[in-house]
């Protein structure tokens, strides 16, 4: 469904501001799971209060992660820091003490996000077949650590075959639907519709965590 422009532009301005909480990797199935809070607006009603949605890549061949130290005064990052598998960065993306969402609005089928990265990256898991699609993901973070508070960044790159968008209990969401909620909230916003307000940000519940 991705060849259609219109709903990858969907999908793309749908995951911008969401936030990378999590990465669960079955590589003998060539699966990746992209743990995520959105922003989401039904076609009535408030904002959704439970923001969790997992984007779901099959068919994947390749899975790049990239961990770098993030000195936020000059952007300049330090070297790949090397993760040991996927569950080291799932692992690092759950021990960070803040986070910022992504931005950019192009996230799907943009290979010159990647164009600058340094090789080799931090994790590299390679397979065969091919790869019709590719989905850019980063997280600017930090934590606390014995000499104080650290800044980084962790980026993805995932090529694949094809996306599925669930909820935490693993409800299915149909890509047109996580699209037109996504848009419908960007089009709230800068239309200033209340349901989207700071204020109401600000009053609406914490969603649920990932587990």
């Amino acid at each position: 469904m991705l060849q259609d422009r219109s709903l990858l532009a969907g999908c793309n301005v749908a995951l911008n501001e969401s936030d990378v909480v999590g990465l669960r990797v079955n590589w003998p199935g060539r699966t990746v799971r992209l743990l995520l809070h959105v922003l989401a607006l039904p076609e009535h009603g408030p904002a959704d209060p439970d923001t969790r949605r997992a984007l779901v890549f099959t068919g994947v061949c390749l899975m790049r992660v990239l961990l770098r130290a993030d000195r936020s005064t000059s952007r300049d990052y330090g070297h790949a820091i090397e993760l040991a598998d996927a569950e080291a960065a799932d692992a690092f993306l759950a021990s960070v003490g803040w986070s910022n969402p992504m931005y950019g609005w192009s996230f799907l089928d943009d290979p010159q996000l990647t164009q600058d990265w340094p090789a080799p990256a931090s994790l590299v898991l390679a397979g065969t077949g091919p790869a019709t699609h590719s989905m850019y993901w980063f997280c600017e973070c930090g934590r606390a650590e014995p000499g104080g508070d650290s800044a980084y960044c962790i980026e993805g790159d995932i090529h694949f075959e094809r996306l599925e968008v669930q909820r935490a209990d693993g409800s299915p969401v149909p890509l047109t639907s996580f699209a037109a909620d996504g848009r419908r909230w960007w089009d709230a916003f800068h239309s200033g519709d209340a349901r989207v307000s700071p204020a109401a940000q600000q009053a609406q519940p914490p969603s649920p965590a990932w587990t």
